[in-house]
């Protein structure tokens, strides 16, 4: 037999022993044979059930406390205590995504886009009576904020964030809350605005509000999407023009959100 006939066997990849325990932990804990609040058998309790070295099992805790399903205190008292992940742990991951592979702004502002109006739209059927004093506050503040760029940034997003909260679905949350440094921190972000354009966003956060106030899904969701897809529009129109080199990119109509 020739060696072009030859059977090939591929490499076998054998996973981690810490990652198999942390696989077989994690399933007990999400399907609920562990509780929020229980403490998990000692490290060497963990160790003589599992048959691995106590190192391996540290380091299978120390990986579900990356992921927010533990928390763990080392010494004579201490031990592991099986934890309900928050939003922010989602936020984190998703940011950290973001962030390490570059993108760009536009593709926040098509995650945006894509998820915004749904906000807005369960914003306006879910909210409380308080998140809507809340929304509303901020909206004064915003108003009061048109003619202090810096300001008017910080509080334009802590309004969306608002509406976000006000919606009740705690993924959709965590994904904008994942955005919302990252666009904070573009520099495109930073120099996409006119007076014309925050005058704008005024009027579009206030027809927004007025939807949610009366719990008008539907116009909620047409109204954020128009305000947030004009922006978007504004902004890569912005960067085609940087890329192509021409000196004079502010925009002069729109909205800026």
């Amino acid at each position: 037999m020739s060696d072009a006939d030859r059977v090939r066997i591929s490499p076998v990849v054998v996973p981690k022993a810490s990652d198999v325990l942390a696989d077989r932990l994690r399933d007990l804990i999400v399907s609920g044979r562990f509780s929020p609040g229980e403490a998990l058998p000692p490290e060497r309790e963990l160790a003589a059930d599992s048959g691995l070295s106590r190192s391996s099992v540290r380091e299978a805790l120390r990986l579900l406390e990356t992921e927010g399903l533990l928390t763990t205190r080392a010494g004579r008292a201490g031990g592991s205590v099986v934890t309900r992940p928050g939003r922010g742990s989602i936020a984190r991951s998703v940011e950290l995504f973001v962030r390490a592979h570059g993108m760009g702004l536009g593709a926040l502002l098509d995650c945006r886009l894509a998820v915004e109006p749904m906000l807005a739209r369960l914003a306006a059927r879910n909210r409380t009576e308080a998140q809507l004093a809340e929304i509303s506050a901020i909206h004064e503040r915003f108003v009061a904020s048109v003619d202090e760029v810096p300001a008017y940034k910080r509080i334009n997003l802590d309004w969306h964030l608002a509406v976000a909260r006000a919606s009740g679905n705690e993924p959709l949350m965590a994904l904008m809350e994942a955005v919302t440094a990252p666009i904070r921190d573009a520099q495109e972000y930073r120099h996409v605005t006119t007076p014309d354009l925050r005058r704008g966003a005024v009027r579009a956060h206030s027809v927004i509000l007025e939807a949610i106030a009366a719990r008008d899904g539907e116009a909620a969701f047409k109204r954020m999407e128009r305000h947030v897809g004009a922006y978007r529009d504004i902004a890569l129109r912005r960067e085609e023009v940087v890329a192509a080199g021409d000196g004079d990119a502010s925009p002069t109509t729109g909205e800026d959100a």
